[in-house]
């Protein structure tokens, strides 16, 4: 599946609102930057919904003394055309907290 907004001319904000709303999904802030809708959430438990819904993989950087940044790179529901656009999820979450096995098992 290509990675565009194609034909359908969906914006990519759009398109992540639709899916996270089809999904129920919990959407704090978000932001399409470089054909990528970003979207920054509360807490990791919802980035946790993110990925039971939508799969991906995940990876986890150091954002300062003893936090880590969790990113989870998935995408939308493929449009009648076939194509989707990146999602990129965002979580913060301190080094030692608690991280569910699904968020883990998925570092890339």
């Amino acid at each position: 599946m290509r990675a565009t907004t194609g034909p359908t001319n969906v914006s990519i904000d759009d398109a992540a609102r639709v899916t996270a709303d089809h999904h129920n999904l919990p959407t704090g802030r978000l932001i399409a930057r470089n054909g990528t809708a970003h979207v920054f959430t509360d807490n990791i438990e919802d980035l946790h919904a993110w990925i039971k819904a939508l799969g991906g993989y995940t990876t986890r950087e150091a954002a300062g003394l003893g936090v880590h940044l969790w990113t989870l790179r998935t995408h939308t529901d493929p449009r009648g055309d076939g194509t989707t656009t990146p999602i990129h999820v965002h979580a913060l979450a301190l080094a030692d907290e608690s991280v569910h096995p699904d968020l883990t098992e998925s570092l890339a």
